[in-house]
């Protein structure tokens, strides 16, 4: 417990650190509008190599709590799934992988055998982007490595499956969209529970003037083996302080599910990069 309380305020100092720096940055950065970063910021299919850091920080409402901090490594390819088969037109046709760690610090009352710190299970994502005439359309897979350490921050489970998303950008400084994440577990330790759910992410992303966005994307999750439907509320507000770096922030609250009454302050500090073609 003494890692995990070390661990939780280092992270709780690093979330003040970044939004002391996104501030800073603002005051320095020029009054110019950043609609297109703020744009690629808030769009998930961008053609743009995106580090991002994610501290969030939730309250449970049985009184416990929990602080992750997740890295997360977008890079687009003018390839066609994998890196050797190349994209003939990669401004219309090319892929994005998103590989996540999330390191975790929870405590719960003191007898709970969930209170833990460590390494949870890491995500990838592999989306084939097609460009329409309405905006992007993308379709892959993704996969949950049993990666948690210790074993109480995953699944226990290799899990995989489709992954669909598409976004409406017709409309000008407006997106409109959702991610769906289909996983069934495949392999891992028989004493864990199969996995068979869903993560739904519905994306409206309003991009104001001089950087400035708006985002509402909670991540809902529908387990179909247990029945349970975790369904959050979100909003988020965001700035481009440059090409090159964004930042949003905002609150969630779970309506309904196990999570339900829990609440989460969520920080994305973002750093754009222009891929090599």
């Amino acid at each position: 417990m003494l890692l995990s309380k070390h661990l939780k305020s280092n992270l709780i100092i690093a979330l003040i650190f970044f939004i002391h720096l996104g501030f800073s940055i603002q005051a320095y950065a020029q009054e110019e509008d950043h609609s297109s970063a703020a744009a690629n910021a808030a769009n998930p299919l961008a053609f743009v190599t995106k580090l991002q850091f994610q501290p969030n920080y939730t309250w449970t409402d049985n009184s416990g709590d929990q602080l992750s901090l997740i890295s997360r490594i977008i890079q687009p390819t003018p390839s066609i799934g994998l890196p050797f088969i190349k994209s003939k037109d990669a401004d219309k046709i090319y892929t994005i992988y998103r590989l996540e760690f999330p390191i975790v610090s929870q405590t719960f009352d003191t007898t709970s055998p969930a209170n833990a710190t460590g390494l949870s299970d890491l995500v990838f994502l592999d989306v084939v982007a097609f460009k329409q005439n309405w905006g992007l359309l993308g379709a892959g897979f993704g996969m949950i490595l049993p990666t948690a350490t210790p074993e109480i921050l995953g699944s226990g489970k290799l899990s995989t499956g489709p992954v669909i998303v598409a976004l409406y950008t017709k409309i000008p400084k407006l997106q409109l969209g959702a991610l769906a994440q289909q996983y069934f577990s495949i392999a891992g330790s028989s004493s864990r529970a199969d996995q068979n759910f869903m993560y739904f992410q519905p994306i409206v992303n309003k991009i104001l003037s001089k950087g400035y966005f708006l985002q509402f994307s909670p991540i809902m999750k529908f387990d179909w083996e247990n029945d349970e439907f975790n369904i959050p509320l979100s909003i988020a507000v965001g700035k481009a302080f440059a090409k090159n770096l964004s930042m949003n922030i905002g609150p969630e609250y779970v309506i309904s599910g196990p999570g339900k009454g829990n609440f989460t302050l969520r920080l994305n500090v973002n750093a754009m990069f222009a891929p090599v073609k």
